[in-house]
């Protein structure tokens, strides 16, 4: 929510509507959104269970994560450099594409190396007991259906063609329209 506010009012503040080609944006945004803030939960609450304090944990973090997820966020970005500065009539369009995503994946870097640890260190318990070794329902089922999808690897393989195969087929039957 954090991240979407700011994200928000740099729209605002730089006069992007909420429209088709920023909500795609926001969507497209969205998977590494969510992964950055999991990353920082995750990694603080592995910490937490090998019987490091908060503030050690929430240390560990930021000194293990932020420079990877940089990394990551700025490469994302600059993979929409060339669409972001297209000086076509497309890329009139597309500019807020490009800010948008810029924005909301460097405000979620920042949120998830700065704020999520403090979030961290405020919410959670000062000492967590380790997971189950044993697998859940969940967990065996996947591994069940990950055993069966690598003894019979080539069905898996044929189905996966075949499905792809046939959305791209079916692409004949979508409405197209300039974006």
């Amino acid at each position: 929510p954090l991240v979407l506010a700011i994200t928000f009012l740099v729209m605002q503040y730089t006069g992007i509507s909420l429209q088709r080609i920023s909500l795609g944006a926001l969507i497209i945004a969205l998977g590494l959104l969510v992964d950055d803030a999991m990353i920082a939960v995750e990694m603080m609450v592995a910490r937490l269970e090998v019987g490091d304090s908060l503030r050690k944990a929430a240390t560990h973090v930021y000194t293990s994560t932020a420079f990877p997820m940089l990394t990551g966020t700025l490469v994302t970005v600059a993979s929409f450099i060339p669409v972001g500065f297209n000086s076509s009539s497309a890329g009139e369009f597309i500019f807020s594409l490009f800010v948008v995503i810029a924005v909301s994946l460097i405000v979620s870097w920042v949120v998830a190396v700065l704020f999520t640890p403090l979030l961290g260190v405020t919410i959670l318990p000062k000492t967590m007991k380790k997971h189950a070794d044993h697998k859940g329902w969940f967990a065996a089922a996947f591994a069940r259906i990950l055993h069966l999808c690598l003894r019979w690897r080539w069905v898996t393989i044929g189905v996966t063609v075949a499905a792809f195969a046939s959305s791209v087929a079916g692409m004949s039957l979508v409405q197209q329209q300039f974006f």
